[in-house]
């Protein structure tokens, strides 16, 4: 599988937060992907892990706006929406420690397994009165169907939901059954997304 990596920390964050954050540098971030497969098995998985350490080094309440410093020396400055919780309590010197997290799980459905397609999620915020934090994880799972196969090409062609086609490679160790065609591909997607900020 060749996903593509997963944005930048800081911008999630800024999503995350429903922050809108301005010129300056991009932060630093430290990235991890693993992936894993059985060989010879149609599927596989591949986590990714994105996290982002810097310290506030600026705090406007009346603008609600703050700046992050990494430990590079690049700073970034977010503006917070009405509802970030608990802005007032964010203090310079604070440090705040983000991670996203992403995994995809690729696998053919065994015959009569039932499909869980659809999604869900959570989210946890901070208590009032103590300093900003969230946590967020949602689920996503799709089904296709295996259209057709090129061996040539080792390719497959899948037909999705909406009757749209998507065409993939085979993995080299995999063998291209007449079996697998007509059977469902899912694809269950998990991300997560923590922040925290410790008081200096």
């Amino acid at each position: 599988m060749n996903a593509p990596r997963i944005a930048t920390l800081s911008l999630a964050a800024a999503m995350m937060l429903g922050c809108q954050s301005k010129g300056n540098d991009e932060l630093s971030t430290e990235y991890d992907r693993t992936e894993a497969y059985a060989v010879g098995v149609p599927g596989g998985a591949v986590a990714e892990t994105e996290e982002l350490t810097a310290t506030v080094i600026a705090v406007d309440l009346a603008q609600r706006s703050f700046t992050l410093k990494d430990d590079l020396g690049n700073n970034r400055t977010f503006h917070a929406p009405a509802e970030m919780q608990n802005f007032a309590q964010l203090k310079v010197g604070d440090r705040v420690r983000a991670k996203v997290g992403l995994e995809r799980i690729v696998y053919l459905r065994k015959p009569g397994e039932v499909a869980n397609d659809g999604a869900a999620g959570i989210l946890a915020t901070a208590p009032e009165g103590g300093k900003p934090g969230m946590l967020a994880a949602d689920t996503l799972e799709i089904s296709a169907l295996v259209k057709s196969m090129d061996t040539r090409l080792r390719t497959a062609t899948l037909q999705m939901a909406d009757g749209s086609e998507r065409t993939i490679k085979v993995r080299p160790d995999v063998e291209m059954k007449d079996e697998y065609l007509g059977r469902q591909v899912v694809l269950r997607m998990t991300s997560a997304f923590a922040v925290q900020v410790e008081p200096q």
